[in-house]
């Protein structure tokens, strides 16, 4: 792939995103959530609002995870820190690097990135590439990785 399609690629997957981000921030209120929980077993994410309600529940892959502190990305499905059957939905990811011909899809190894933004691009290719219906950026420890998680389902918990 040319870095001229390579840029409408990205263009086209940063769009997408952005605007599967705000459909689910208006109709779920991605975004405002008082906490959330990650069960890595289900490969589910649930959000509680401020009473402390589960208020929606998504099905997610486990995309790659930013360490802000090194600028570094490395990808969930060559995680070892990421349990098995996590590693495996992310495994499709591999694929993006035979289709756009650029390493850094297949690197195994941590990798130098700019800065979060990068993070969001690598993570709207995902998006795009797994046809999930959106990202949510788990936060962590000031000096923790920042996790990306495609959501490939969600529903709200009605009470």
């Amino acid at each position: 792939m040319s870095e001229g399609n390579f840029e409408v690629l990205l263009e086209t997957a940063m769009a997408a995103l952005m605007s599967k981000q705000e459909a689910l921030q208006q109709k779920y209120g991605l975004g405002g959530m008082a906490r959330w929980w990650l069960d890595q077993e289900t490969a589910s994410l649930s959000f509680f609002d401020q009473l402390d309600r589960k208020v929606a529940e998504a099905l997610i892959i486990y995309v790659g995870s930013l360490v802000p502190k090194e600028s570094s990305w490395k990808w969930a499905w060559s995680n070892p820190t990421v349990p098995d059957a996590l590693r495996e939905r992310a495994s499709p990811l591999k694929e993006l690097q035979a289709f756009t011909g650029f390493e850094l899809f297949g690197d195994e190894e941590a990798f130098h990135i700019e800065d979060e933004s990068m993070a969001w691009e690598l993570a709207a290719f995902a998006v795009q590439h797994l046809k999930a219906v959106g990202c949510y950026r788990a936060p962590s420890s000031s000096d923790g990785p920042t996790i990306y998680l495609a959501i490939t389902e969600l529903k709200r918990i009605k009470h």
